[in-house]
């Protein structure tokens, strides 16, 4: 009876063992994939990036396919890491390529690493602002940090659901300092650039 059971135990062990074998490798390579395409987008390069985030999306969907059989790895450090950052990388891209946020839905991820890929978002959205203010686009800084300051504060909102996740409150304040830093250096674009405008005016009316 106990040999039996051990018999079967083993048997689960060794099958657990080689669907990680599978998994695994393909999680941290969309995890990769993932990084590459958010450095992509920062350099200009959307169409590059929306290929590497599919091609992310489809190891993930391999990997769930090997969870179905063994849930403990779809929940694995090593998986969620991968979902959470393929999130990101998706929503970044279409909040950059679209202007909108896709739902969990539509990424095919649970809302559980959705919302912890979107609390990441606003330091690579600093970013996309840093480069605006550095081409003198303030406008779209501004909107940029519009749009920081709605995924900060719509998450801070849901704190009783978000803050039950782990790394929650650790993300949250880091996006808080982020979103401070970017707001300071816009603020100061927005000055100077009105110091620019009153210092003309005043040559003006010297030379007048």
């Amino acid at each position: 009876m106990l040999q039996e059971i051990i018999s079967k135990v083993t048997e689960h062990l060794i099958a657990l063992d080689e669907a990680k074998d599978r998994g695994y490798p393909k999680a941290r390579k969309a995890r990769i994939l993932s990084k590459q395409s958010i450095l992509r987008l920062h350099k200009g390069e959307p169409e590059k990036a929306q290929r590497l985030i599919s091609e992310a999306a489809s190891l993930l969907n391999e990997v769930r396919g090997v969870g179905d059989a063994f849930p403990g790895i779809q929940s694995s450090e090593t998986v969620v890491a991968a979902l959470q950052e393929y999130a990101e990388a998706a929503i970044l891209h279409s909040l950059i390529t679209e202007k909108k946020y896709p739902s969990p839905e539509e990424l095919g991820v649970e809302a559980t690493d959705y919302v912890l890929g979107l609390a990441d978002v606003p330091g690579e959205l600093r970013r996309q602002a840093l480069d605006s203010l550095r081409e003198g686009d303030l406008e779209a800084a501004e909107g940029i940090l519009e749009t920081m300051e709605e995924i900060y504060l719509c998450l801070v909102e849901a704190e009783e659901a978000s803050m039950m996740l782990k790394g929650m409150r650790r993300k949250l304040d880091i996006a808080r300092g982020v979103i401070e830093r970017t707001r300071a250096e816009v603020t100061a674009e927005i000055g100077r650039r009105r110091l620019s405008r009153e210092l003309g005016s005043f040559r003006k009316r010297r030379e007048a």
